[in-house]
């Protein structure tokens, strides 16, 4: 497991939850000055909790939800080959957004939970 995402109507409430009250280091805080939409990410051991908020959401009073999650593999288009090949529907694998990263996405078997792929490479 490499990333958990958690997506929350309260940016506020969930920061002290995660780095106050559970003691995790917060390791990337950023608001986007366009949406307002807010990325937090939380340290524990070797993964990550990012906590994402949009303020369209808000207003909905909706409590805190798994929102998605990433695994790390070795090798993106071994691991794509493998799932392919045991029937899974996944996406090709592309360069990801974060620098250094090729990722892919799992489209089925994931109870609804958006799951990708990364592979770490050199740059």
């Amino acid at each position: 497991m490499d990333l958990v995402v958690i997506s929350t109507a309260n940016p506020e409430r969930a920061a002290a939850l995660y780095g106050a009250r559970l003691g995790l280091d917060l390791s990337f805080d950023r608001t986007n000055r366009e949406t307002g939409g807010r990325l937090m990410q939380f340290g524990v051991g070797d993964m990550l909790i990012e906590v994402m908020s949009n303020p369209s959401r808000e207003a909905d009073g909706k409590p805190d939800a798994l929102w998605g999650i990433a695994w790390s593999v070795v090798d993106a288009d071994a691991a794509r080959a493998r799932l392919a090949a045991g029937g899974r529907n996944v996406s090709d694998v592309k360069t990801g957004a974060k620098p250094g990263t090729r990722v892919f996405t799992l489209r089925d078997g994931t109870c609804n939970v958006p799951t990708l792929f990364v592979q770490y490479v050199a740059e």
